[in-house]
């Protein structure tokens, strides 16, 4: 696929960001973005299905955003065999959100409760502000955490890097749960600009 030069900017930008740390692992073929929120409260709107329309700031530690390539699934004596539709970055069940929900300074309070609280479950919310898992705003807020703190430019969102609550709902103490959507080929380029241009080889373009 070509990339636009603006496109591979926006992605080089981001990459640069001092909270943001890129890692390509190409024996596993897998990408991780770990992302240093440093205790920034990011809010929640009280959409949630799964508490009484708490709305709080929850003090959040890293966004984690991890896909690997569908071709890590076949031998490599099979890659030349596989089709268009076979190759693919997926990202189901491999992000996280991590966050404090001790409830400290009137942050998120995941409660007491240490035997209800790994997947989706109503108890949960009677001795605590319930489970963030559905709340939109949570999502929303930290995409523009992102734009605000990381250079995240939104125009990359959909088609390079995107992420949303995981369908089955997981949610444990201190985490929530990511299915991610990412275009891993255009984050390995916008990797080997950076890298040619910090080695004075050329722009990037």
């Amino acid at each position: 696929m070509t990339y636009t030069k603006a496109q591979i900017e926006a992605g080089v930008k981001f990459i640069q960001n001092a909270n943001v740390n890129f890692d390509y692992d190409k024996d596993d073929m897998r990408i991780h973005f770990c992302i240093d929120a440093n205790n920034n409260r990011i809010w929640t709107d009280g959409t949630s299905i799964w508490n009484k329309n708490v709305v709080k700031g929850v003090k959040v530690d890293t966004i984690s955003l991890i896909a690997t390539h569908s071709k890590e699934m076949y031998a490599e004596e099979d890659w030349d065999s596989l089709k268009e539709e076979d190759l693919y970055w997926s990202g189901g069940l491999a992000g996280t959100i991590s966050y404090d929900g001790s409830g400290k300074d009137g942050t998120w309070y995941d409660g007491a409760d240490d035997e209800n609280n790994v997947l989706i479950n109503k108890i949960k919310a009677q001795d605590s502000d319930g489970m963030i898992y559905t709340d939109d705003g949570f999502i929303a807020n930290t995409k523009k955490y992102m734009e605000e703190h990381c250079d995240f430019d939104s125009k990359l969102l959909g088609e390079f890097l995107d992420f949303d609550y995981s369908e089955q709902g997981m949610q444990d103490d201190g985490a929530v749960n990511l299915d991610v959507d990412m275009d891993g080929d255009f984050w390995i380029k916008c990797n080997d600009e950076l890298v040619k241009f910090a080695h004075g080889i050329e722009k990037v373009a």
